[in-house]
């Protein structure tokens, strides 16, 4: 119909109605153009904040496991330096007993930190990466796994340097259990046979704690700047998500 009056108006060279009708077509598809635009963003945030909360899922389950984590590697940090307070006097004080048998039971137990990367690497195989809007977010999204293959590396060193030590720590107590334990689990001091006599003279054996206690402070640091970076991430998805 348009066309057919727009055909009129030529051949009656009404140059104003021609005007008017060429105003029409293009607004009409100047309109349809911002209607397709605003349709296509709308599907890509309601795209994004799908993966936005699945983000906030994994960083959930990553915080809750480093906090732990950190949490575990500091107790049996605490607990070597109480063997060494300990071998320093040549006696074992009745209320550090099973804090001494634990912190020989738990050394050199040094955890990775946790990434739930199903997302994100989801988002990165994908191409849709660029999904996320935030250039914050994704700064700090990219960040986070450099950090995080950073102190994976560093953990595997530690591990390679720690074993040494914490081999022959071990080969110094005898372990004494009547049902299986955790390996994570604190003990008691009946749960252990060892030579104090000879352990508080053994420089070999202190030597051994102390690196063993280094190592794992070296984690719990690694732990600590990665916990950080997820909490921080996990705030600003918080924000995107309320907008």
């Amino acid at each position: 119909m348009l066309l057919r009056r727009i055909t009129e108006h030529v051949l009656n060279q009404n140059w104003t109605a021609i005007g008017i009708d060429f105003l029409i077509v293009v607004f009409g598809v100047f309109i349809g153009i911002q209607v397709s635009n605003w349709n296509e963003a709308r599907q890509a945030r309601a795209e994004e904040y799908i993966y936005l909360e699945r983000l906030r899922d994994d960083l959930e389950t990553s915080i809750a496991s480093n906090e732990f984590q950190i949490g575990f590697m500091q107790r049996h940090a605490d607990y070597a330096q109480i063997i060494l307070d300990q071998l320093e006097q040549c006696a074992v004080d009745e209320d550090a007993r099973d804090a001494f048998a634990s912190g020989l039971f738990l050394i050199g137990k040094s955890l990775p930190p946790v990434l739930v990367r199903g997302t994100i690497d989801e988002l990165n195989a994908t191409g849709r990466f660029q999904l996320i809007s935030n250039d914050d977010l994704r700064g700090q999204l990219t960040r986070l796994l450099e950090s995080v293959e950073r102190v994976d590396r560093i953990f595997d060193t530690t591990l390679v340097r720690a074993g040494p030590h914490t081999t022959y720590v071990e080969s110094q107590v005898e372990f004494r259990f009547d049902d299986p334990v955790g390996g994570g689990e604190d003990i008691r001091w009946e749960n252990i046979e060892i030579k104090l006599d000879e352990l508080c003279t053994d420089q070999h054996f202190r030597n051994a704690v102390s690196a063993a206690r280094v190592y794992t402070n070296d984690m719990i640091f690694g732990g600590r700047d990665i916990l950080n970076r997820q909490t921080v991430i996990a705030e600003l998805i918080d924000n995107e998500l309320d907008q």
